[in-house]
């Protein structure tokens, strides 16, 4: 099996490629080395497996028909490339859009004209259903509960993009399905909610579970937007990894289908049920503040995984105890 990972050296990519690579498939990674951490991700692929990436910004048309020409064909795509920030989102709406929607219809249109028969598994985000103010929260000591969706959130919820975010992950999400559906290709999209796990350089912004954790472990106090009470499903970065692989192996052409995947409501927290979980581990006391909520903040989002599981068979293996501490055994070795 030969796979293309697109932003192969980011966190979710390096995992997919030692996944895939462990297990006996040819790899080839594209990067355009952009992200903080990329390149330490590059040379660990390097070092390990001889996979070194061939540095192509996938929002640049004539890089990717130049890379295609050369390298075609595959048998399946990872397209994890894209801009994983809402507030960078805000900052560069231009920018975001290259990368998110015209890098997955640059993706795309290779695949149509190329390498019809290639499976493209791209990433969206749970940004398309908007902030959910439309479903009833309740507010309980350590979290936020939507008591109306007590197994997670499926694919019927109305989508409303919000954000230059939302709506460029929501173009890439539509771009996958259309294509799948028009062209008779074999695509996924997959609405992910929180993933972790090694390989990861967190910022505030994006891999908060990471970041938090590294925060209190270094006893600095930590500025949260909200009162931390908000809750996502954590889902292992090797267990991602997994259900791509299940993927390839079961979605048909012409379909186009739309996941949602995460942990599910067996591997949801909240920032202060992470917080109690560092000091119980650790005997640390983590010291916070509370403040303003960021624009379009999801109090609650848990994916119900129905679709997907039903699909593939695939359910996610590791659990959120077991996924932290092998994160701060990695801190505090």
């Amino acid at each position: 099996m030969r796979w293309l990972i697109t932003g192969g050296s980011g966190f979710i990519g390096t995992n997919l490629a030692t996944h895939l690579t462990e297990r006996g498939d040819e790899v080839v990674v594209i990067d355009d080395l952009s992200r903080n951490g990329s390149e330490l991700n590059a040379a660990f692929l390097l070092e390990k497996y001889r996979l070194e990436p061939h540095r192509v910004d996938v929002s640049n048309r004539a890089q990717m028909e130049d890379f295609f020409a050369q390298e075609k064909p595959f048998d399946a795509i990872a397209h994890l490339a894209g801009q994983v920030s809402f507030l960078a989102s805000l900052e560069d709406p231009r920018r975001d859009f290259e990368v998110n929607a015209i890098g997955t219809l640059n993706v795309l249109e290779q695949v149509r004209l190329h390498s019809p028969e290639t499976a493209v598994i791209g990433m969206s985000s749970n940004k398309v259903y908007g902030d959910l103010t439309q479903i009833r929260m309740v507010e309980e000591e350590t979290r936020y509960v939507a008591p109306d969706y007590p197994r997670g959130f499926g694919e019927n919820l109305p989508l409303e993009f919000h954000g230059p975010y939302g709506c460029s992950k929501g173009t890439a999400d539509q771009y996958l399905s259309d294509y799948g559906r028009m062209f008779h290709l074999r695509t996924a999209s997959l609405r992910q909610s929180s993933v972790y796990g090694p390989h990861q350089h967190p910022r505030s912004d994006q891999g908060w579970v990471a970041h938090l954790l590294e925060e209190a472990v270094a006893g600095r106090t930590i500025q949260l937007n909200g009162v931390g009470k908000q809750v996502r499903d954590l889902l292992h970065a090797t267990d991602l990894a997994r259900l791509f692989v299940a993927l390839e192996e079961t979605i048909d052409a012409g379909v186009g289908y739309q996941l949602n995947v995460g942990g599910g409501v067996e591997n949801s927290l909240s920032i202060l049920e992470l917080f109690a979980w560092i000091e119980d581990k650790t005997g640390l006391s983590v010291d916070f503040r509370t403040g303003q909520a960021r624009p379009s903040d999801q109090l609650v989002f848990v994916s119900a995984n129905e679709t997907v599981s039903a699909l593939t068979g695939w359910a996610p293996e590791v659990s959120v105890d077991t996924g932290l501490s092998r994160l701060l055994a990695g801190l505090t070795r």
